[in-house]
């Protein structure tokens, strides 16, 4: 028993034995938990905040996609009022406007592009440009425009394109171009606006019709015919080509006025005027010269088509029946006409030349009787010298007159003479004498050729080496009026 108390007494000391090492052994680690102790808590509060740093700027992010997303949808929804806007813009504006993108494609067009060229929307947008309506915009101008003056240009205005739409007809546009480069989506756009004058070209056609046209007659006016024979005498000596002048002078009508007035002699010469029409080519010109004359200008023709185009207009002359309301008892205008014809350069180097020649003709048709054309060979026609005219012959050589000589004829360039005296070939000065005891003007001539006529008579041709504008208007004082011939 006393053995067994024993035993237990020693495991008990070793019980106890161990537990003090124990205590002690936790005594000595407790320091060195409290340390980790302090480090796990230090740790810790370093985890908490860094959670609550990265819950910070995690809020901080959302707020600011939060603020960029709406920021976003502001932006996208302004895009789309401004294209809202534009679009009704374009949609409203007067002109028809057409928005296409790079590749000539349209975007959008407005109301009043539908409307003018009857288009329909679902057929517009997204097709080609030049494969809208059945390709009826596939324009050689049009083209031009887009493909090779656009391009090296930011824009372009008043492009004039004249086209004929199937269904509308033909139209007259201005065309607009302007490129515009998107920044939101880096697209370029094309505006291109098209105003249509159609009507206002019409209306400028007319205005200029009524300035260079003749009211009664519907001819060519004066001004407008002599700036058109101007540009075919320039176009013949460019290209070395005749053109021909017809003078065309009513006989008597005069007559016709006084006797049944003067409305029935406008309506006479309405009449004749179309009958001239109606027998020239569509590159003549008939002009209203003045009262009861006109002129036909005959680009690239001589003297033979214009006495055809005269034949023509005197057979139908003769076959119509001329009326008019105001006639003298309505009754029929019996009417004649007489004309000459003049061939640049055949006749004159000038336009002041044509004429004067082609009137010069004109009134020699008058002194053969009228009712009949005249055509002159010579450069310039010579024609009877006004009653009066008279001529003296002065050799500065030898300071003496020849005897005062008969004029037969004569033009801006020459005379023929009537002597009874054989005069040398030489260089002569002529001194005119005016009818009516009008002062007379001297000018140099030359002795062409003369040769000898019946009795004692010379005939002598006598040419004016140098003739000034103011010489030829004393030359042409002393030559027969129209008037004198009517």
């Amino acid at each position: 028993m006393e053995r067994k108390k024993k035993t237990w007494q020693q495991a008990f000391k070793h019980i106890i034995v161990s537990f003090q090492q124990k205590i002690e052994y936790f005594v000595k680690l407790r320091p060195r938990l409290a340390k980790k102790e302090k480090k796990l808590n230090a740790l810790q509060k370093t985890l908490e905040s860094h959670v609550d740093s990265r819950t910070s700027t995690e809020k901080i992010i959302q707020r600011q996609l939060h603020a960029e997303i709406e920021k976003r949808k502001q932006s996208e929804q302004k895009v789309e009022d401004a294209l809202e806007y534009a679009n009704g813009i374009i949609s409203t504006v007067r002109n028809p406007l057409i928005v296409l993108d790079a590749g000539l494609r349209v975007i959008s067009a407005s109301r009043s592009f539908y409307k003018t060229f009857k288009a329909e929307c679902k057929n517009t947008e997204g097709q080609h440009i030049y494969e809208l309506g059945n390709r009826q915009w596939d324009i050689p101008k049009l083209r031009e425009l887009l493909e090779d003056i656009l391009p090296d240009k930011i824009s372009f205005d008043n492009f004039e394109v004249e086209h004929h739409f199937p269904g509308i007809g033909k139209r007259t546009m201005i065309l607009d171009a302007r490129k515009i480069n998107r920044k939101i989506d880096k697209r370029q756009l094309i505006l291109l606006s098209i105003e249509d004058i159609t009507r206002r070209k019409e209306a400028e056609e007319k205005i200029k019709d009524l300035a260079s046209h003749d009211g009664l007659t519907g001819c060519v006016n004066f001004k407008s015919t002599m700036e058109l024979l101007e540009k075919e005498i320039a176009r013949s000596k460019r290209h070395h080509k005749k053109v021909s002048i017809i003078m065309i002078d009513i006989d008597q009508f005069k007559q016709i006025n006084d006797e049944h007035s003067h409305l029935a002699g406008n309506d006479a010469l309405v009449t004749f005027a179309s009958i001239i029409k109606k027998n020239i080519r569509n590159i003549d010109i008939v002009g209203r010269y003045g009262g009861d004359e006109f002129i036909i200008i005959l680009p690239e023709s001589d003297s033979q088509p214009a006495f055809v185009v005269l034949d023509r207009i005197r057979h139908d002359f003769n076959q119509k029946k001329i009326t008019s309301p105001h006639a003298k008892n309505e009754s029929e205008l019996k009417l004649k006409f007489s004309a000459g014809i003049a061939v640049f350069p055949n006749n004159a180097s000038d336009l002041k030349e044509l004429i004067w020649v082609a009137d010069s003709a004109l009134r020699q048709a008058k002194r053969e009787g009228k009712n009949k054309s005249v055509s002159e060979r010579r450069r310039m026609i010579r024609l009877n010298p006004t009653s009066g005219t008279k001529i003296e012959m002065i050799d500065p050589s030898k300071k003496e007159n020849v005897k005062a000589l008969e004029i037969a004829n004569i033009s801006k360039r020459g005379m023929l003479l009537l002597s009874t005296e054989d005069i040398l070939d030489k260089e002569l000065l002529c001194r005119i004498y005016r009818p009516r005891g009008e002062a007379s003007f001297e000018l140099t001539c030359k002795v062409m050729r003369k040769e000898k006529a019946e009795g004692e008579l010379y005939r002598v041709g006598v040419y004016f080496p140098e003739v000034s504008e103011d010489i030829q208007k004393e030359l042409s004082s002393c030559i027969e009026s129209p008037e004198e011939l009517d």
